[in-house]
């Protein structure tokens, strides 16, 4: 069974090498071996919530319209990203978990990153990550997360996959973000 992995967003160009970090630490970046054990998810709008440990009480919402070559897109930039920026990205998967630790280098900060995945067949998964940034980046020394994504449909008439709905309102499309 073919694998693509789930989209992270990414809401600016301005946090773009954070989120292409994340993206690598949650999965989108998995490698071959690890891409046959895991589900393709499923085709239309995806809702996530996400939270950090800086603001634990705020769920940040963004909903995107996802079929399997938005996945597959995401998966290869992922894993160049991951190849250029990080000198560790160990991936394990068990069950229906994906553990990845990763180093990387954000220009002068070291990014260390811890994430659990967990998926619930090909609608659904959860994820747990935490990272520390030596020295801080964005006065940020220590993060916890947690992202909470399921397939809620059909993808809204007049939306193309890749498209997300960031909490602001604001419509992009991801593989614009990724090919700039």
């Amino acid at each position: 069974m073919r694998t693509e992995f789930p989209v992270f967003p990414i809401a600016s160009r301005g946090v773009r090498i954070a989120s292409v970090l994340a993206i690598s630490c949650f999965g989108l970046a998995g490698a071959s071996a690890v891409a046959a054990e895991l589900p393709v998810l499923k085709s239309g709008l995806w809702e996530l919530s996400r939270s950090t440990s800086q603001e634990p009480e705020t769920k940040r919402m963004t909903t995107m319209c996802l079929d399997e070559s938005v996945q597959a897109e995401m998966r290869d930039f992922g894993l160049g990203m991951a190849k250029e920026l990080c000198s560790k990205s160990d991936r394990r998967v068990e069950g229906n978990r994906l553990t990845i630790d990763a180093v990387c280098k954000l220009g002068v900060t070291t990014l260390t990153a811890h994430s659990v995945m967990t998926f619930s067949g090909n609608t659904a998964y959860h994820t747990e990550g935490s990272a520390t940034y030596d020295p801080p980046m964005l006065n940020i020394s220590k993060q916890n997360s947690s992202i909470d994504a399921k397939w809620v449909g059909e993808c809204p008439a007049g939306q193309k996959p890749g498209d997300m709905t960031l909490e602001s309102g604001q419509t992009i499309n991801i593989k614009s973000v990724i090919t700039k």
